[in-house]
């Protein structure tokens, strides 16, 4: 590589990360660029490649304390760079591509999971409704059940009270008869007395 400069050889073709909103957050920047103003007493140089015989490219520098610097590079070598570096992006891409499938799966899997457990909470809220509901119901029950058990109760000991205060009030009557019997039987004793 033939250099304006007489500084160190940059033929490295390094990257420099930058950040971006593209997808994965960072965008390749290269270190150099072809530069169509090239200007300069060499304009007119025409500088053929050792190792290919071509036409070397005008390039100016895009990375660190070479940034602005121009310099000549074998156009082979740059396409080829440049040709391995779309198939490292067709690379990155695809394995992007990969991942974001993946990461698709999981959500809608994710998704799933939460409608299916929200669908579970549905459910159990609703049976715990029922189950409460069930419980008041048969607090209520319970409830007149022993109601019942003591109305019950009241009306039996209040049927053998009366049945008893029937039987006193009928032994009361039996000897009230009595008695009127005996006023009658002496009643008439008393009129034959005074007739005879």
């Amino acid at each position: 590589m033939v250099s304006w400069s007489d500084g160190s050889d940059s033929s490295e073709h390094t990257r420099q990360c930058m950040s971006s909103d593209f997808d994965d957050g960072t965008i390749k920047v290269p270190a150099s660029t072809e530069d169509s103003d090239f200007e300069g007493p060499e304009i007119d140089m025409y500088v053929l490649c050792h190792g290919h015989g071509k036409a070397a490219e005008r390039r100016v520098a895009f990375e660190g304390i070479h940034t602005g610097r121009r310099f000549l590079c074998c156009a082979e070598k740059s396409k080829m760079d440049r040709n391995e570096e779309c198939l490292m992006h067709s690379f990155n891409v695809h394995d992007l591509t990969q991942e974001k499938k993946k990461l698709q799966a999981s959500y809608e899997k994710l998704v799933e999971d939460v409608n299916a457990l929200m669908d579970a909470q549905e459910q159990r809220a609703v049976i715990e409704r029922k189950d409460a509901e069930t419980t008041k119901l048969q607090e209520k029950y319970d409830t007149l059940k022993n109601i019942a058990a003591a109305q019950g109760t009241v009306i039996r000991n209040m049927k053998l009270k009366l049945a008893e205060e029937k039987k006193n009030l009928q032994i009361h009557i039996d000897e009230l008869k009595k008695t009127v019997e005996e006023s009658n039987v002496k009643l008439e004793g008393i009129k034959a007395i005074i007739n005879g």
